[in-house]
């Protein structure tokens, strides 16, 4: 079989054949993409990070298209998020006062025949934290309202509930989370766009009394569609749409068991190695408490880079709003790192 490597220069005749075949085999690799620009706008793993619903294993958005046979990829993300919510009605209140850390460490490998699978273990941290202070400011300079932050105490930690099954939570925590084993099949593939379906279980590994873990286990079914060169050839748009089974919860046993889930992005590639990702997601309320529903179905929009600077790799830096006020934290941080082999 003819190689596709490049001819060895003339002045290789005084070199050993194995030397130039070397060589010419490293500027090959060097010089050829290791990352498909889908990738670059491919959707973000963003998550409501409300101590609420951060453990109730809904899944995050991604590709429709699965990751080749025998590829694998690594990745670490931090969300990083700062709560400040105030309710009460007649007979209950809620006050969510403090910061979540979540750890996400995700393994995904490509199976063949338009099969992945991945595992997901979350290490989640509960702390007064020292976001309040820049939070602050960032709404004095704007002149924008600061909500409960104006009369709730800074860097404290204050999870609290009275309603029927009441919790009180003021002692930093931080523990392993409930883990997540997914699976993606691509089920119609076409030149610019692929259908694929999900499905997701989640172990109850963490801890409830901490705020790690949710109490139960639960399990996920949906689809997804992305759509490479959407509207213009830079542009990626990917929809997630299904329904999760989050077990139950101890402190509202009425809530819903069942809860749908759905999520649109847009990915612009600006440049060879960098993107600008946008991103919205929802699920719904669950909770059957007045209070703990106030703010409706959780909303929260995502925007950010992603930015490729070697082969291979992949870090992303984005920052999370809530478009539903109090249904997910009022901001959220999110840094992310992959890397494929």
């Amino acid at each position: 079989m003819m190689s596709t490597l490049p001819h060895c220069p003339g002045f290789w005749r005084y070199t050993s054949h194995a030397a130039c075949s070397a060589v010419m085999s490293a500027t090959a690799i060097a010089v050829s993409p290791a990352l498909s620009d889908d990738a670059l706008t491919e959707p973000i793993a963003s998550r409501n990070l409300s101590p609420l619903y951060v453990n109730l294993g809904i899944p995050v958005m991604a590709s429709a298209s699965s990751l080749e046979a025998g590829v694998w990829d690594l990745a670490w993300t931090l969300h990083w998020a700062s709560h400040a919510v105030l309710e009460s009605s007649t007979s209950q209140s809620l006050e969510l006062d403090g910061e979540t850390r979540r750890h996400d460490f995700r393994i995904q490998r490509g199976l063949g025949k338009g099969v992945a699978v991945s595992l997901n273990v979350p290490y989640v941290s509960h702390g007064a934290g020292n976001l309040d202070g820049l939070i602050d400011g960032w709404h004095a300079f704007w002149g924008m309202p600061d909500g409960p932050r104006g009369v709730q105490e800074d860097n404290q930690l204050r999870y609290a509930y009275s309603g029927a099954s009441a919790f009180e939570f003021q002692s930093q925590s931080s523990s392993i989370g409930d883990v997540e084993l997914g699976i993606n099949v691509e089920l119609i593939t076409a030149e610019t766009w692929t259908l694929g379906a999900l499905a997701q279980y989640k172990f109850d590994t963490g801890a409830p009394e901490e705020f790690t873990g949710s109490g139960d286990s639960g399990a996920s079914l949906g689809v997804r569609w992305s759509w490479q060169s959407c509207f213009f050839a830079r542009l990626s748009c990917n929809i997630q749409a299904g329904v999760t089974e989050v077990g139950g919860i101890g402190f509202d046993p009425e809530a819903d068991t069942v809860t749908p889930f759905a999520g649109l992005s847009i990915g612009w590639q600006v440049a060879d190695s960098f993107a600008l990702l946008a991103q919205v997601d929802s699920h719904d309320a669950i909770y059957d408490a007045q209070v703990l529903r106030t703010n409706g179905p959780p909303i929260w929009g995502t925007l950010g880079l992603r930015w490729q600077p070697l082969e291979r790799w992949l870090i992303d830096a984005q920052f999370v709003e809530d478009l539903a006020v109090g249904s997910a934290p009022d901001v959220s941080f999110r840094f992310a790192l992959s890397h494929s082999f």
